[in-house]
Parts: structure tokens; C-alpha cells; sequence
């Protein structure tokens, strides 16, 4: 996208990047090869994801970090349009409302869903395609296990990362989420904002945390 941009001399244009950027994008910006661009990938130097059709995408604000780290001065301008989604997947209605309420007040730009249903959690991953996804065990229709099993291969294609919340985690049931896509397994009863802080890993970009004033969630109700 092309933008006026304010500089010493008056206005002037500027290419501003705002979505997703293709290996030869990318290449041109760093005035590198396509084959450079890729083992920056591969070696886990340069952020990437993947679209449906198997290519690489590069998102500007990764693009940038990887040139801080990497020392590489190449003018560069850049917006970071993603939006932090958060979809909550449970039948108990007030431990959902008091889990949106932890994670707005932590993440006050985040946009929060609910659902109940895991046919529509499905469709909505789909269409919203979630940062973080909680996901209750035990819920009518499908349940959670039967959710990540069918989130298997989609879940490779994106940073998506999935929570599980359960107040039924018996060894069996731990042993059976290990072998599932879910990155966390979180106990229902335990302080949410201990844990909500503790992915704050899972953003690809750095964002800045505000600790709720004189209030926390601890021992919230179980499912």
C-alpha cells in the first residue's frame, strides 16, 4: 500500500506494509534471493505460516523483528493489522464470562468470542481464525477431544494455539490430550490471571500487559 508519509522535505511516498507477505516479497524488501528468504524459514530464523494452497506468508511486524535481530538496514515501514482473537469454547456460561472478563482486562483491544457449540467452534476458527482457543473437555453435541481431533491438520497451518480448560483431568484423560494438538492444558480452579499471563509467549508480536488494579481471578467454577 502506498501512503503519504511526513518528512523533513514535506510529503512524500512510501510504500506502508500492512498483510501478509509472499517469499518474493519478502526477498525484494531484503534484497535478498527467494532461496535465501526460504532457509531463513526453514531454519526457524524468520517466522512464516502457511496458506491452505501450501505457500509461505511472512507477516510485516515478524519481518521487521527478524531485521532487528538479523542487523540487516533496509528501510522498511510497516503497520501490524492482526487482530488478537480469542475464542472461548465451553457450556458453562458464567466461567466463560469470567474468563472474557480476565482476558479484556489484560488484552483491552482483544476480540473475545463464545461459543458452546463445537460444530460452530469449528466454523468459526474457520472464518474469525483465532490467535488463542480455550476449549472446555466436557460439552454436548462434540466434545473437546473430538474437537482437537478434527483440528489436527488444520491447526498446521497456522499459529493458532489452543488451551485446554477442564475441571475433569484424571491421568487418562492427560494421557489422551498429550497425544492431541493442544498447547496447554490448564486445570479450572487455579487463578486465571497466573495463567492468563502465562502465554503471553504465545503472541507472535510483543504486546504490552496491564495488570488488573486490585482484583483476581482465583478458583472460578468448574464445568
Amino acid at each position: 500500500m502506498v501512503e503519504y508519509r511526513q518528512s523533513p522535505n514535506g510529503l512524500k511516498l512510501a510504500t506502508v506494509y500492512r498483510k501478509p507477505m509472499s517469499v518474493g516479497l519478502v526477498a525484494k524488501i531484503c534484497r535478498v534471493s527467494k532461496k535465501t528468504v526460504l532457509n531463513w524459514i526453514y531454519r526457524d530464523a524468520l517466522k512464516a505460516f502457511t496458506t491452505y494452497g501450501g505457500h509461505y506468508r511472512v507477516w510485516p511486524g515478524d519481518l521487521k523483528e527478524f531485521m532487528m535481530k538479523a542487523g540487516l538496514d533496509v528501510p522498511y515501514q510497516f503497520v501490524d493489522e492482526r487482530q488478537t482473537t480469542f475464542l472461548i469454547i465451553d457450556d458453562d456460561k458464567a466461567f466463560s464470562l469470567t474468563l472474557k472478563e480476565a482476558i479484556c482486562t489484560q488484552y483491552p483491544d482483544a476480540d473475545v468470542i463464545i461459543t458452546d457449540d463445537g460444530y460452530e467452534a469449528l466454523l468459526l476458527i474457520g472464518e474469525r481464525k483465532p490467535r488463542v482457543v480455550f476449549l472446555d473437555i466436557k460439552m454436548p453435541k462434540i466434545d473437546g477431544l473430538q474437537v482437537l481431533e478434527l483440528l489436527k491438520h488444520r491447526k498446521k497451518d497456522n499459529s493458532m494455539k489452543i488451551v485446554v480448560l477442564s475441571g475433569y483431568l484424571d491421568e487418562q484423560i492427560r494421557e489422551r490430550l498429550a497425544q492431541t494438538v493442544a498447547d496447554e492444558v490448564w486445570e479450572k480452579g487455579k487463578d486465571l490471571w497466573e495463567l492468563l499471563r502465562s502465554f503471553k509467549s504465545f503472541f507472535l508480536t510483543a504486546q504490552e500487559v496491564r495488570k488488573p488494579a486490585q482484583r483476581t481471578y482465583s478458583q472460578v467454577s468448574q464445568s
